[in-house]
């Protein structure tokens, strides 16, 4: 279409490109130039992560893991400052290409992809996989071999229906890895795709190149992406006030992992009656649908938020502070006195494994986290700020801090271009040193270099939106 005098269009994005870069405006050569580097960062980038897919079993050959994957790093910045302006075929073609290159690595790092496997294998064979722990002889019949190798087989599985839908579908029932990797990696790109509908383009161009996506998604076989994905529809959907198919998609997050939860007041005062009302029949729906024969979707969840801790940036500190102030001794010597005064009802029975410092800690920060979550509520009026910032309270909040859990800001510091959670989405693989210790590299060291940065950027940021 030409505009009125018949002069030719000027192509919306080479447009946006001359404005990220005004200083070459007006000269064609200088232009062309600054434009065909874009190719210099994909070539460079995917020198990394072809290096990356070569690498050996990373638990062994860590330092050499984590160099590659802050060269990514670099250039994923990189790519924000200088692809902001690209075309959204160019970006989606970069990180698929990324994510493909990693697809036939196989997790070394993490062994959640096991049990997305056996959580499958499990479903194929007509069997809740909330129904048996994985060292059930019920269920460990199916493949004994690999029963053995599982993490946590003495507990049935933690992930929501949706995952469970999803480990089913995309693996053929437990027999194909690689294709269930695909489609994680799949819903990663579409993040990229979303985020430029959203209107980031630096956030989807940093995003596209971002390696820990790329490696804890693709590399690692991570289900984060498609939760994030649901979440990140929602909020297009809620900003072109189609509030039912929003709440449907924000369902469909929740469930195929709980951290979005995290978000539900902002998302929900935007989003009104209809999106509330829509967002628990789903839930509903699909909840009942996978409580068949009586096991709930709930799982492990209970023993997870009782017991996992790694990688916290409060949780240790509640702790020390829980222990200092002896609280569980003295609620229980509280507790023991009521229940001596009520004739020791059988109930008070299940109560006692919980007078524990850690127990008191995470309820600790639980009403802290309850605290600020609806401080955000109230008070940030943008939608996706409040998702943001509630998502990354609830992780810095959290007693356990993997490094996939940091894919769930990601989006949201990319697209603010908020520079403490992207220092922590490329300093939070060092935590992989606590689990796999690399010679002369102590914790301490490595939670100081995560931390410490974060921290102080933290800060920055704070300072400079306080109210005057």
């Amino acid at each position: 279409m030409r505009p009125v005098g018949g002069e030719k269009a000027e192509d919306p994005v080479v447009e946006a490109e001359r404005r990220n870069f005004p200083e070459v405006a007006g000269h064609p050569a200088r232009f062309s130039a600054r434009r065909s580097t874009r190719w210099v960062l994909l070539a460079a980038a995917e020198a990394a992560y072809l290096a990356l897919a070569a690498l050996p079993d990373a638990r062994t050959r860590l330092p050499a893991y984590l160099a590659l994957g802050a060269a990514a790093g670099i250039v994923s910045l990189l790519a924000g400052s200088i692809l902001s302006g690209s075309r959204p075929a160019f970006l989606i073609l970069a990180a698929a290409l990324f994510r493909a290159t990693l697809l036939v690595r196989s997790p070394d790092l993490s062994d959640d992809q096991r049990r997305y496997l056996w959580d499958a294998r499990v479903s194929a064979a007509g069997i809740s996989p909330y129904a048996h722990a994985p060292d059930d002889p019920a269920v460990a019949r199916l493949a004994p071999e690999e029963s053995a190798r599982l993490p946590h087989r003495e507990l049935p599985t933690i992930y929501p229906p949706v995952a469970q839908t999803a480990f089913a579908l995309g693996s053929g029932g437990g027999r194909r890895s690689v294709a269930l990797k695909a489609l994680f990696a799949a819903a990663d790109v579409a993040i990229v795709w979303l985020l430029v509908r959203l209107g980031a383009g630096f956030g989807a161009a940093l995003y596209a190149f971002h390696p820990l996506p790329i490696l804890e998604i693709a590399g690692q076989g991570h289900l984060d992406s498609l939760g994030v994905a649901l979440l990140l529809a929602s909020l297009g959907l809620l900003a072109a006030r189609r509030s039912v198919l929003s709440g449907l998609a924000f369902a469909l997050s929740v469930l195929t992992k709980y951290v979005s939860l995290g978000a539900v007041l902002p998302v929900g005062r935007r989003g009104g009656m209809r999106w509330a009302v829509a967002a628990a029949l789903a839930a509903a729906a699909i909840w009942a649908a996978w409580s068949r024969g009586g096991a709930s979707p709930a799982g492990s969840l209970g023993a997870y938020a009782t017991r996992w801790e790694f990688n916290s940036v409060l949780y240790p500190g509640a702790v020390a502070l829980v222990r200092s102030a002896d609280l569980p001794a003295r609620a229980k010597a509280d507790f023991l006195d009521w229940k001596a005064r009520h004739g020791h009802p059988a109930w008070t029975a299940g109560v006692f494994p919980y007078f524990y410092d850690g127990f008191f800690a995470r309820a600790l920060l639980g009403l802290g986290l309850g605290g600020v979550l609806a401080a955000i509520a109230w008070r940030v009026r943008d939608t996706a700020n409040a998702v943001f910032a509630s998502l990354a309270a609830l992780l810095l909040f959290a007693p356990t801090l993997h490094p996939w859990y940091v894919l769930w800001v990601l989006p949201f510091a990319a697209w603010k271009r908020e520079p403490s959670f992207l220092w922590l989405s490329l300093a939070v693989p060092l935590a992989y040193g606590i689990l796999y210790p690399m010679p002369g590299v102590a914790p301490q060291t490595l939670l100081a270099a995560e931390y410490v940065p974060f921290a102080a950027l933290l800060a920055v940021t704070l300072f400079r939106r306080a109210p005057a």
